[in-house]
């Protein structure tokens, strides 16, 4: 009987994880995305000058494995769904013909957004036939495609208020240990030795290891299990939007005399261990020593409180709201302040080796106007006309719009530019304010921060793990606004 017993549990949970296995990889991925654990393939290009080049070596990494196995396994689900039957019951003529119509139907009901997308998508796609090097276009499109699908996955398995809850805490965790790392790295001023999980190897007397100058000393910067400190900058600046959200519906609830849902999940979670996972998120984000990320979150915090300048200023006492506008300009502040004569934060040399390749992207800009040069190419591109430059040089265009400009063209920028306007068109209510509506415009805040570091950086576009970070926010915003009226994150 007790075998019995075992047996059946074992059937339960094996049938659980069959028809949860999508969702639970989704969690899997947000929790460990960022372990830069992959297989390089190395091309012609691989190395420039005796110096590897991230922009033009393929790889096959951990976040790619997840990715994949969701979008398979959701496939394959969505395939026996549609395509299994009786055939006692009905012909194949008849599924045929049930097939296309759904198909038809979700034709009518596409939207502006989905269809600005998918023609920016097409736009990329054809691209490649007048990129110089095809095999690696073939490769950023791939991933731009892989990295698509398995948003609109998550957005589809996501719907329920607790798989979010839980994909939301998957998010924190992640944070909370990217950002510990970081600290660590700065501290030790090396990497912690956990290379096994995506570390790159890190010192202060290593070439290309991101550093900045601290009383005459060189000290590497925070790069958790980042290629880059300005990529983990990113990723942060998402979770403490989040704990933002959930200390402000908290603060709200105290003023409104009102309780807090026992059902919620984070419920259970307290106010000081929020208090202070901010603080950790926080100092993380300021040892990227990531300039554009600071201001970026600065201004979506601006963006943020003007959205809901009369609602909180009317719900909660104006008090809290200037202490905590205090506390983080104060805290960025002095921070700078106290490195402003010892450090090279405030440098000018990064910006004026950005000039260089701004150069190259008017050049290619004026001679493709229309059609660019194609998806990946800036780089290589570069390398073909100036091939007498050091091979740390040959990096893109420091501002995404320029380099989406230089690769697809004034027809891609257009239709990236119109995708955004619609995306970037928030629904809310005047008139009052609502729990779900924090945790909605939290994301908007953050995609408005990415758009503004996307003036100063090209990670988003042709860094792996950047284009993962920038589609985070656009999952979360979408399943938020499902949930809008109704959020039950407290």
């Amino acid at each position: 009987m007790l075998d019995l017993f075992y047996m059946g549990n074992i059937r339960v949970n094996f049938q659980y994880f069959r028809q949860n296995a999508e969702k639970i990889l989704i969690i899997l991925f947000l929790a460990a995305f960022s372990f830069n654990i992959r297989k390089v393939f190395l091309t012609p290009y691989s190395f420039l000058d005796g110096t590897f080049n991230e922009y033009l070596t393929p790889s096959l990494g951990w976040a790619d494995f997840l990715m994949l196995a969701v979008i398979i396994i959701y496939t394959i689900k969505w395939l026996y769904s549609q395509f299994v039957w009786d055939l006692s019951d009905n012909s194949l003529l008849d599924h045929v013909i049930r097939f296309i119509s759904s198909v038809i139907q979700c034709l009518n009901n596409v939207s502006r957004e989905t269809l600005l997308l998918t023609v920016f998508i097409f736009w990329m796609g054809i691209s490649i036939s007048w990129s110089q090097n095809k095999a690696f276009a073939l490769y950023r499109f791939s991933t731009f495609l892989e990295i698509l699908v398995f948003s609109y996955i998550s957005i589809k398995s996501l719907k329920n208020s607790n798989w979010i809850d839980v994909a939301f805490l998957a998010l924190i965790i992640n944070g909370l240990f990217q950002s510990i790392l970081g600290s660590a790295q700065f501290f030790l001023n090396r990497s912690v030795g956990i290379h096994w999980m995506g570390e790159s190897i890190l010192a202060s007397n290593i070439e290309g290891v991101a550093k900045i100058i601290i009383r005459g000393e060189k000290h590497i910067r925070a790069y958790g299990t980042f290629p880059h400190p300005n990529i983990l900058a990113g990723f942060l600046i998402i979770t403490i939007f989040f704990i933002l959200s959930l200390l402000l519906k908290r603060l709200v609830f105290a003023k409104n005399n009102m309780e807090v849902s026992r059902g919620t999940f984070f419920y259970h979670i307290p106010t000081q261990f929020l208090v202070i996972t901010f603080a950790i998120l926080l100092m993380g984000l300021l040892l990227t020593f990531s300039r554009s990320a600071i201001i970026g979150l600065l201004l979506g915090l601006i963006l943020g409180l003007l959205w809901f300048r009369k609602l909180l200023f009317k719900k909660i006492f104006r008090r809290e709201i200037i202490v905590l506008i205090f506390i983080l300009i104060i805290s960025v502040t002095f921070f700078a302040q106290s490195h402003i004569n010892a450090t090279s934060i405030f440098s000018t040399q990064s910006l004026e080796e950005r000039n260089l390749y701004q150069r190259v992207s008017y050049e290619t800009i004026s001679h493709h106007p229309l059609t660019g040069i194609g998806i990946g190419q800036f780089v290589f591109g570069e390398f073909k006309k100036y091939p007498d430059m050091e091979g740390w040089q040959y990096q893109p265009v420091h501002n995404i719009y320029l380099l989406v400009f230089s690769e697809l063209g004034i027809v891609g920028v257009i239709f990236l530019l119109l995708f955004f306007s619609v995306t970037m068109r928030p629904k809310i209510n005047r008139k009052s304010i609502s729990y779900g509506e924090l945790t909605y415009l939290s994301f908007y805040c953050i995609i408005f921060s990415f758009l503004f570091i996307s003036l100063f950086d090209h990670y988003f576009w042709d860094i792996k793990l950047g284009m993962i970070v920038f589609f985070i926010p656009i999952i979360f915003l979408k399943l938020s606004a499902e949930k809008f009226f109704h959020a039950s994150m407290r």
